[in-house]
């Protein structure tokens, strides 16, 4: 890569970082508090219904102690569950009602700080930004389902809230 690129690459990377630090302090000010890590756990229950423990560990590359911690947490302020498995296989997570209140609630907040920031772009540049972000995106291909693209993404797609 040239250096101009280098510098643009990272340019981007200091942009994504900002924004999700200033979205997970926007989204604390909902009813009821979670982290990124919060967040990102219950983003992927909602993106990959029946999702098991092991699927988040490998997701996000972690030790699967520190997932169950972390659903441990999630548990006790009443947003995740266990679901009942028909198959009886391991234990697939489910967000409870609470569970999806909070997750609409987190996606509005940040919503509206999307919105505000773009407040002023064209049509044309939103419509450009999100193409590229979703091309972005398409780079990475998920480990816990095989057709991720296919999975709700908004609490209005998902047949489960």
């Amino acid at each position: 890569m040239s250096e101009q690129r280098d510098e643009h690459a990272a340019s981007v990377l200091r942009a994504l970082i900002r924004i999700s630090r200033r979205g997970v302090a926007d989204a604390r000010t909902a009813g009821i508090r979670l982290s990124l890590a919060d967040q990102s756990i219950v983003a992927f229950i909602v993106d990959n219904p029946g999702s098991r423990s092991t699927d988040i560990a490998r997701e996000f590359l972690l030790n699967r102690s520190t997932v169950s911690r972390q659903l441990a947490n999630l548990t006790r302020l009443g947003v995740v569950r266990e679901a009942t498995d028909a198959a009886g296989r391991g234990r697939p997570l489910e967000l409870t009602p609470a569970g999806w209140d909070a997750y609409r609630e987190s996606l509005g907040i940040l919503q509206n700080v999307v919105d505000a920031q773009m407040g002023d772009w064209s049509d044309a540049e939103v419509a450009a930004f999100a193409a590229a972000l979703a091309r972005f995106n398409a780079a990475h291909v998920p480990t816990a389902t095989a057709d991720a693209a296919s999975a709700p993404t908004t609490p209005q797609e998902n047949p489960h809230k």
